[in-house]
Order: C-alpha cells, then structure tokens, then sequence
C-alpha cells in the first residue's frame, strides 16, 4: 500500500502538476496575448485608424504568445538549440508549403503601410465592387450591394487594379445623353445648363462640363458632367435625370429613335435537278 502511494506521489509530481502547469501557463499566456491585444487595438485605432491598429494589435498578440511559449520552454529544460533546430528544419517545410499565406501576409503588410483604403470605404477590386467589410493581415473582407460578404486575398489586392470610390469626399457623375439629330444642339446644352442649375445636389464649383461629343446614326451626344457629394451621388444621378427627361418633354426635345435593319425573307431555292 506504501508502494502504491508513493508512486501515485511520484506520478503527481514528476508528470500530473508539471502538465497542469503547462496547460495554466499556456491559458495564460493566450489570455494575456488577447487582452493587450484588444486593449492596444482600442488605444490605437483612433489615432492610426481601425485597419492599422487591427494588424499591429495582431502582430503583438502573437509576439506575446511565442514569449510565453519560449519561456515555457526555459522553464521545462528543454534544449534550446535542438528547439531552434527543429524548429528551423520545420520552418523551411512550412514555408514551401505556405508560399501563398506568407505572400498574402507580406501584401497585407503593405496595405497596410500604403493604406488604399480604409474599413466602410467603397472599393472594386477585379469585377468584385462594395464597401470593405475588415482588412485582415491574409485576406480583406468586402460587404456586396446585396449584402454578401466576399473574401480576397491580400496577394490579389497588391497585384491588381484597384479603384476607391469614397477616397475623396466629392465625385464626378457623367451622363451620356443622346437626343434626335434634328434639335438645335444651342438649345438642348442651354436646357442641360438650366437643369444643373436648378439642381441643389449639384456643386457650381468645380464648374460643370456641359458638351456635344459627337453624332450618332440618328443622334447628337452630350456630356453632361456635374460634381456631387459621394454620399448623394446615386440621389445625384436619378433626380437630373428625372429633371432633364422631364424638362424634355415641356420643350418638345425628342429622343432618338432605333433605326431597324430592313430583313427581306427570301424563297428557299428549290432544287430542280
């Protein structure tokens, strides 16, 4: 029986409480890691901005994790250089194997730096349009129209065009108007002026671009081009166009019509051989 407590003793101390500290240092250690990490996001992210202070929050967080990993690893007597020599060996392995993760984490370092965008901003990336969601230090997350989230790698935004939207706090809107090439084109650009004019969403600085572009089969083309708050831009569009087709229709402009291709139907030929 004295034999049987006495292992039981042994087993504690050599192998039970030495695991039970292991896992407690470890909890701790990730608690600790996700608490500076959170606390240092909230300090930083109005000075630097939200997607700044996201990465450096991370890349502190898992700083912290590997301190109390290489403690833990002091602590236990483990050998260091046979640590860091396996640890090297896996690393070579693991970065053949994750080419990718580690292009999209260097890219998202340098979205970071260069900061094309911001969360909330309103971006297309290759066909994909809507306003980023998150910028994570592998891959951004962009919220669609439709309210779908969409994940892109980091790699694909530093290597492709990449348009912003919401940058600047006032945009261009252009309308491509076509009317019947038998109006006096005078006469329809002094309409368009009037109708600008009139418009409270439009701004008289810069100044409007009212233009002929050219002649179509059955048409003169305009450019109408005013400057619009970003926010009102859609509220922009809809309510000049509105205003032109109805001020159109009080002073008789006509549109122009689709000249239809004439398709005569010929007899099949008979084969009278």
């Amino acid at each position: 029986m004295k034999t049987d407590v006495t292992s039981l003793s042994t087993l504690m101390g050599n192998y039970v409480l030495p695991f039970i500290g292991i896992c407690a240092w470890l909890i701790l250690g990730f608690w600790v890691s996700s608490f500076g990490a959170r606390l240092l996001h909230a300090r930083l992210s109005r000075r630097i901005g939200p997607d700044t202070s996201r990465a450096v929050s991370n890349a502190v967080k898992v700083a912290l994790v590997a301190l109390f990993v290489f403690t833990l690893i002091f602590w236990i007597g483990v050998d260091v250089k046979a640590v860091l020599g396996t640890a090297g060996i896996a690393g070579v392995a693991i970065g053949f194997a994750s080419q990718t993760s580690l292009s999209n984490l260097i890219s998202g370092l340098f979205l970071v730096l260069e900061h094309p965008f911001r969360s909330g901003d309103w971006i297309e990336v290759e066909g994909t349009s809507g306003y980023v969601h998150s910028v994570g230090l592998l891959s951004t997350y962009i919220r669609t129209f439709d309210n779908r989230l969409v994940r892109i790698p980091n790699e694909v935004l530093a290597k492709s065009k990449l348009v912003n939207y919401t940058q600047y706090p006032i945009r261009r809107l252009d309308l491509d108007i076509s009317v019947s090439c038998k109006e006096d084109a005078g006469r329809v650009m002094q309409i368009f002026r009037e109708v600008v004019a009139s418009n409270p969403s439009c701004f008289n600085e810069p100044m409007p671009v009212i233009a002929l572009k050219g002649f179509g089969e059955t048409s003169l083309d305009f450019l109408v081009a005013v400057w619009a708050d970003r926010t009102e831009l859609q509220a922009t569009r809809s309510s000049l166009l509105r205003d032109i087709k109805e001020r159109f229709d009080r002073e008789g402009i006509e549109l122009p019509y689709q000249r239809l291709a004439s398709v005569t139907e010929r007899e099949p030929v008979k084969n009278h051989g």
